[in-house]
C-alpha cells in the first residue's frame, strides 16, 4: 500500500476520484423543475438514475484498476483493489440506481395485499352512512403495524383533499395512483366515480374485493408449493451429504486412511 501511494501519478488518480464521486453526487442531486416530485419519488426517471449510476460505477471501478495498473500493485492490495472495483462498479451502477425502484414495488405488493381489507373497511362504513372523510379518518387512526403503507396513503389523500379542495375519494384516487397498484388504483377510481355520480359503489366493491381475494389466495398458495419444493430439494441435498460423508468416514476407518497418508 505505501508503493501505491508514492507514485507520481497517485495525487492526479486521488483528485480524478474525488472529482467523479463530486460529479456523481452533483447529478443525484439534480431535479428537473418540471418533473412532479412526490413522497419518496426519484428525483430522476429510472434510466437517468441508471445511466448516472453506470458512469459513476464505471468511473470508480476504473480509477481502482488504473490504480492497479498504474502502481503495479501485487498481492493482496491488488486483488483488495479489484475486489473495491468490482463492488463500485455493483453498488453505485446496480444496486443504488434501482433501489428507489425495488421500494415502490415492495409499496405496491403491500398495497395490494391491503387492498381487500381497505374495500371491506370501506364498504362497512358506507353501509353504516358515514361520509368518506369520516371513513378515511378513522382508517388512519388505526394503529396496526401492518396497515402503515395503506394509512400513509389514506393520510396523503386527506392532505391532498385539502390542499386541491377534491372529493375524499378523488383525492384517495390521486394519491394511489403513482403507487403502481392496478388494483388499488381500480378500486379508487370506482370509488371517485361513484362519487361524483353520486351512485353506490358496493355491488362494484364487492366484486372487485372477492376477485382480488381468490388472486391473493392464488398466489399464495403457488408461493406455499414453491417453499415446499424449495425445503424437500434442502432436505434431500442435506441427507444425501450427510450419507456421503458417513460413507467416506466408513471407508477410511474414521480417518486413519488420511493420516497415514499424512
Amino acid at each position: 500500500m505505501q508503493d501505491l501511494l508514492i507514485v507520481p501519478g497517485a495525487p492526479y488518480f486521488l483528485g480524478a476520484l474525488a472529482g467523479c464521486l463530486l460529479a456523481g453526487l452533483g447529478l443525484t442531486q439534480f431535479a428537473p423543475r418540471t418533473a412532479p416530485v412526490g413522497p419518496d419519488m426519484p428525483r430522476l426517471s429510472p434510466s437517468a438514475r441508471l445511466a448516472v449510476g453506470q458512469i459513476a460505477g464505471v468511473s470508480l471501478a476504473a480509477m481502482f484498476l488504473l490504480a492497479v495498473v498504474a502502481g503495479d500493485v501485487r498481492g493482496g492490495v491488488r486483488n483488495l483493489l479489484l475486489v473495491m472495483a468490482m463492488g463500485a462498479y455493483l453498488g453505485l451502477g446496480l444496486v443504488i440506481p434501482r433501489r428507489p425502484i425495488v421500494r415502490r414495488q415492495q409499496e405496491a405488493a403491500e398495497l395490494r395485499r391491503l387492498t381487500p381489507g381497505m374495500i371491506a373497511f370501506v364498504r362497512v362504513g358506507l353501509s353504516s352512512f358515514e361520509s368518506p372523510t369520516a371513513i378515511m379518518i378513522r382508517y388512519v387512526a388505526q394503529t396496526h403495524p401492518r396497515l402503515a403503507p395503506m394509512r400513509h396513503l389514506v393520510a396523503e389523500a386527506l392532505q391532498i383533499g385539502q390542499d386541491r379542495r377534491l372529493r375524499p375519494f378523488a383525492a384517495l384516487a390521486a394519491a394511489a395512483r403513482p403507487r403502481g397498484c392496478r388494483e388499488l388504483t381500480d378500486v379508487t377510481d370506482a370509488l371517485a366515480q361513484s362519487e361524483a355520480e353520486g351512485a353506490s359503489a358496493d355491488i362494484v366493491l364487492a366484486a372487485q374485493q372477492a376477485t382480488l381475494e381468490l388472486i391473493l389466495q392464488s398466489e399464495f398458495k403457488r408461493e406455499l408449493r414453491r417453499r415446499t419444493m424449495y425445503l424437500l430439494l434442502m432436505v434431500a441435498v442435506s441427507l444425501v451429504v450427510g450419507i456421503l460423508i458417513n460413507l467416506l468416514w466408513i471407508m477410511t476407518k474414521g480417518g486413519a486412511a488420511f493420516m497415514q497418508m499424512g
